[in-house]
């Protein structure tokens, strides 16, 4: 099949960086406890401000996706992040999957990450990122809660293999409409299309693992292809 070819106008993109400590990760979930994280060194401010250089070299601008433990810790952090012209956003509080809570402590999270964050920022917050894995077809309740808390948009969705073949707009920029008729934009992690099946290339391990070569040209073929902004 012969690919749609998008007109080469100014194209934008969008980049998302998550604002968290190397022990607040997936991985260490099983071996540190939450409650031991103030004894660990913290390596946030020399890899955000890492990051503020880099994106400053290129140009660009993100949105951070901020853990409200970490907004109560490093709260000047924060403010650095925005002064430097860059979009604050909610991690939630702790590094919790979805499926740890329920939906009255998911938006009890939602509620006090947003206020730490807030505090920090010295700004309202309009987005929200779940903090470990992604939201499953089972998950979009979650949705439902973020608008009905006054979040304006969500990036949580992660597009793999068979993932909302059936509602295959959900791979890209959409509105989700809740029942009680709020809204709100998600903007999922793009993915590129192999022998019928979604592999995410942007973000994560992903982005890390990938060769670059392969990456670039997934990048490229969104480009020429989709109208809808790459998530990275």
């Amino acid at each position: 099949m012969r690919e749609a070819l998008i007109p080469p106008a100014e194209r934008r993109h969008l980049l998302t960086v998550a604002l968290e400590d190397y022990f607040q990760t997936g991985p260490f979930r099983k071996l540190i406890d939450r409650n031991t994280w103030y004894r660990f060194e913290t390596r946030l401010e020399v890899g955000t401000l890492r990051a503020l250089d880099l994106l400053d070299q290129f140009g660009a601008r993100a949105t951070f996706f901020v853990l409200g433990w970490v907004a109560d810790v490093a709260p000047e952090l924060i403010r650095t992040v925005r002064e430097r012209g860059h979009e604050i956003a909610s991690k939630g509080y702790y590094h919790r999957t979805i499926r740890q809570v329920s939906r009255e402590e998911f938006r009890d999270d939602l509620v006090r990450s947003r206020e730490a964050i807030e505090r920090a920022g010295r700004q309202q917050i309009a987005g929200y990122r779940v903090p470990d894995r992604w939201l499953g077809p089972a998950d979009l309740w979650a949705l439902d809660v973020l608008a009905e808390n006054g979040f304006q948009y969500d990036s949580s969705l992660r597009p793999m293999l068979r993932a909302y073949a059936d509602e295959p707009w959900r791979r890209v920029v959409h509105r989700h409409h809740c029942r009680d008729g709020k809204a709100l934009w998600e903007f999922p992690l793009s993915s590129t299309d192999v022998l019928g099946l979604q592999v995410p290339v942007a973000g994560g391990n992903y982005f890390r693992q990938f060769p670059q070569w392969a990456v670039r040209r997934a990048v490229a073929r969104w480009d020429r292809t989709v109208a809808a902004p790459f998530v990275m």
